[in-house]
């Protein structure tokens, strides 16, 4: 009796042990994800780089942490999720003092893109992890820790970022990594137990990991630069057809691979196309709210970056409180019930705003937002629980990497079409409404409008003569906003409706094993 107690006791112990680890590992990212932005100007300044250059800071980072997911969801499944984290905590710590360090913006992508690597490695296997310490009945709740430490770091990120790029050094946005991922990797060898993996390991269908890699690569590369180069240009379409032909040699492989990098199963699981649908959706409003709101507030309200972000901290607030204590509502009315109610807030939400709009009053925005939070925080944890209930906790990490890949390389596509959407919206309306006030631009004029709506200028940095030569032009523009805004917001309410429709269809209510 006394032993199965003390057995009982050290497995709550290592339960909270691989907490702590994944909680500072997973701030950690959310941190980084979320201050970076901030060092944008001084390294701009610093080693002369042009906007579309400095954007690779980001967008090499995202990329890799995108693109290789489902290849680190495979491999801490097949060897080991303890042993995985440790090597991507490992390379994240290593990419961020020597991203730090860097002597050339070269240097800084460079590292920024191994970061993403470590990222890729440490998160599906931070999630096999925090599976593995607890029950089936307690993983919601271990779930929910893990995406409510990420909303609390991806709030406090542009808080952190300033202080220390204002304070000291852009490179200190990257050393403030080095000291939590040491602390992660030295508790997680000192206290968080060995993975229990067999002697023999699968086959890996490294066929399948290049294939879907370098698709994925093509296709983000097309998503980052079509803004630059145009859907037309040569660059464009060959990324295009690589992508088209990469990503359906992939799907070849995987029908005939002894042992493919995402089972068939999985892949053809109705339920997981469908909770992978909704995650993409509700993450990309995540997304436009960060973007285009905080923007908003940037361009025509004169706010500071501090004070924009101010704008959307009760969104914020609302996700981190409900991922936080989703966990025991799982536990109670089930992971269906809370995907359904979070995808009915999140139509309700969309609809309002895209009815509202950013200009409303207090209560229309903050009342719209908070209920957006609502449906982010349900959503988000909720589909991570959900897939891995049906995919089974043995292929927790591989089942995670693939909704969380949706989450960013879906996510990053469906931005651009919004950002597509929003674009010839605004010009329409813009044009609409110069045209009525009988106004044509010069070429300086349409210039100076273009680099406020692009987001390159807010609307106290447009020319004086620009202001002045056209009557109106600052309401112009702001009407021109937020029509785009909204539209997009509308757009985006029916993709959400849709998701709700399709999850009540194929998410049954009995939580199934994937393929049945």
């Amino acid at each position: 009796m006394s032993g199965g107690i003390d057995q009982t006791e050290e497995k709550a112990r290592n339960a909270l042990f691989v907490y702590a680890a994944i909680v500072v590992g997973a701030l950690a990212i959310a941190l980084d994800f979320a201050s970076v932005d901030l060092a944008l100007p001084a390294l701009e300044g610093q080693f002369g780089l042009d906007f579309e250059s400095v954007q690779w800071v980001i967008n090499g980072y995202v990329l890799a942490f995108a693109v290789l997911m489902v290849a680190g969801g495979k491999l801490a499944d097949a060897y080991g999720r303890r042993k995985v984290f440790l090597i991507g905590m490992g390379i994240f710590a290593l990419a961020s003092l020597l991203g730090g360090a860097a002597w050339s913006g070269g240097a800084v992508i460079f590292f920024r893109v191994l970061q993403g690597t470590g990222a890729a490695l440490l998160w599906p296997a931070m999630i096999g992890m925090a599976c593995d310490a607890v029950g089936e009945g307690r993983r919601s709740v271990a779930l929910g820790l893990i995406f409510g430490t990420c909303s609390v770091g991806n709030a406090a990120g542009p808080l952190v970022g300033g202080a220390l790029v204002e304070g000291s050094s852009w490179r200190w946005v990257l050393w403030i990594n080095v000291p939590m991922a040491l602390f992660a990797i030295l508790l997680t060898l000192w206290k968080v137990p060995r993975d229990k993996v067999g002697t023999t390991h699968p086959r890996n269908d490294y066929a399948g990991m290049v294939t879907l890699t370098s698709g994925l690569v093509a296709l983000m590369m097309v998503i980052y630069q079509v803004q630059s180069w145009g859907w037309t240009d040569p660059r464009t379409i060959a990324l295009e057809v690589a992508a088209v032909v990469l990503l359906g040699a992939f799907f070849i492989i995987e029908q005939k691979a002894p042992e493919p990098l995402v089972p068939p199963d999985l892949m053809k699981n109705r339920e997981i196309q469908v909770l992978c649908f909704c995650v993409l959706i509700i993450c990309e409003l995540f997304f436009i709210v960060l973007l285009y709101y905080t923007q908003y507030a940037l361009k025509f309200l004169g706010d500071d970056p501090v004070a924009a972000g101010a704008r959307v901290v009760q969104f914020m607030l609302t996700y981190g409180a409900v991922s936080y204590f989703g966990g025991p509502l799982t536990a109670r009315f089930g992971t269906r019930r809370l995907l359904l109610l979070g995808l009915v807030c999140g139509t309700v939400a969309t609809g309002l705003l895209g009815y509202f709009g950013p200009g409303s009053s207090w209560l229309a925005y903050n009342g719209s937002l908070v209920l957006l939070g609502l449906s982010v925080g349900l959503v988000i944890p909720t589909v991570s629980a959900r897939a891995i209930e049906t995919a089974g906790a043995e292929r927790a990490s591989l089942v995670s990497g693939i909704t969380f890949m949706c989450q960013l390389a879906g996510s990053a596509f469906m931005l651009a079409v919004n950002t597509a959407i929003f674009s010839i919206i605004s010009a329409l309306t813009m044009d609409r409404l110069l045209a009525q006030e009988g106004v044509v631009l010069t070429p300086i004029q349409q210039q100076a409008v273009e680099q406020v709506m692009a987001g390159a200028h807010t609307l106290h940095q447009m020319p004086a003569q620009t202001m002045s030569a056209v009557a109106h032009l600052s309401a112009i523009l702001n009407q021109a906003y937020c029509e785009g805004l909204q539209v997009i917001m509308w757009v985006n309410g029916a993709l959400v409706l849709v998701a709700l429709l399709l999850a009540w269809r194929f998410v049954p209510k009995q939580e199934g094993k994937a393929g049945g």
